[in-house]
């Protein structure tokens, strides 16, 4: 009896409840799963939600994803981005790792339907609050989106400690909340 008990709590925890009891087969569940989104189905821009980022030294953006094209797609849901100076060469800035995610959590990609926007925050030190004048400002921000990248102008001040690489938090996509259009008020 108390293995039947402890088989019914674990298959409640996990959402399943009669087929581990008795052994019965369930059918798996199937999702319906989108194409990768490419460069080319996507538009990129930034949102600074009217300085709402910036303070004590801090300074941030929501980059916001916009599917451009006419079907839905997916994209990862913390996708790997970088900087560039104005050259197109490679300036060092890191993302922190989340603390106690190493290598980090595994996230599925996120579907965007056409229109549709999804948004990632990022943070990062804007000023010398070193006094190591170990700051860049970098041109552009890369999105790498294989098989291509979207490319964004950026020219914003990124700072680290001394001997140190410049890092920035980067929040995983998530869709954009809009507000449903008003109907039209009858007097």
């Amino acid at each position: 009896m108390t293995t039947i008990l402890v088989r019914f709590a674990v298959a409640l925890a996990l959402g399943t409840v009669v087929s581990p009891l008795f052994g019965a087969e369930t059918a798996p569940v199937r999702e319906y799963q989108y194409p990768g989104c490419t460069a080319a189905d996507l538009s990129l821009s930034f949102d600074d939600e009217n300085g709402a980022f910036n303070g004590m030294s801090q300074s941030g953006t929501l980059l916001v994803l916009r599917n451009i094209s006419a079907s839905p797609c997916t994209v990862q849901t913390l996708p790997h981005l970088h900087f560039e100076d104005s050259s197109g060469h490679f300036v060092p800035a890191e993302r922190r790792p989340s603390p106690g995610m190493h290598p980090g959590p595994v996230m599925l990609p996120v579907a965007i339907a056409p229109e549709p926007e999804l948004t990632t925050r990022l943070h990062w030190v804007a000023s010398d609050a070193y006094d190591a004048g170990n700051c860049v400002t970098p041109d552009l921000l890369v999105l790498d989106i294989p098989p291509g990248d979207l490319h964004q102008h950026f020219a914003r001040q990124m700072c680290a400690p001394a001997n140190s690489t410049q890092v920035f938090d980067q929040a995983p996509l998530r869709s954009d909340p809009a507000l449903p259009k008003m109907a039209e008020q009858k007097p």
